[in-house]
C-alpha cells in the first residue's frame, strides 16, 4: 500500500542552531538567509531560511520561518505566549549579570582576605623588631 501524503513519511528531524538575536545557523554554521518562496511553489509568498551558498554550493539547509517561529512559544497552564528573540536575550544579560555581581562579592571577599593575611606577618615582624631593639637598648 502506497501513499503519496506527507502524513505517512517519517520525517527526519531538522537540526540547526538559533542565537540569541534570532539568527538561524546552516550545516555550514553560517547564517542563513531569509528568502521568500516563489511563484513556482505552493507556498509562494512564505518566509524560510536557506543557505547563503545556495544554489552555487552544495548544501541543501531549508527551513519555514513559520517552524522556526514554532519553537519559540512558551507554553504553560493551558495558554500560549510567543517569547521573542529579544526576551531571550534580555534574560540571557540578566542572568549573566547575576553572575558577574556574585563573581565580584567573590573577588571583593577574596581581596579582603588577603590584604588581612598580608598584614599579620608585617605585624609580627614589627612586634620581633620592637623586641630586638628593646634587648639591644638594654
Amino acid at each position: 500500500m502506497s501513499s503519496s501524503s506527507t502524513s505517512g513519511l517519517i520525517r527526519k528531524p531538522k537540526v540547526f542552531k538559533v542565537d540569541l538575536d534570532g539568527n538561524v545557523y546552516c550545516h555550514h554554521d553560517i547564517v542563513a538567509v531569509l528568502r521568500v518562496a516563489g511563484l513556482k511553489s505552493e507556498r509562494h509568498g512564505e518566509e524560510f531560511y536557506g543557505c547563503s551558498h545556495w544554489p552555487r554550493g552544495d548544501c541543501k539547509f531549508f527551513l519555514w520561518k513559520e517552524d522556526v517561529d514554532k519553537m519559540f512559544v512558551e507554553r504553560s497552564y493551558g495558554t500560549s505566549t510567543q517569547v521573542t528573540f529579544k526576551d531571550l536575550k534580555i534574560k540571557n544579560l540578566k542572568l549573566h549579570n547575576m553572575l558577574l555581581i556574585e563573581e565580584n562579592k567573590n573577588l571583593k571577599a577574596m581581596r579582603f582576605d588577603t590584604k588581612t593575611k598580608s598584614k599579620k606577618p608585617y605585624v609580627l615582624t614589627f612586634v620581633i623588631a620592637i623586641a630586638i631593639l628593646l634587648y639591644l637598648w638594654n
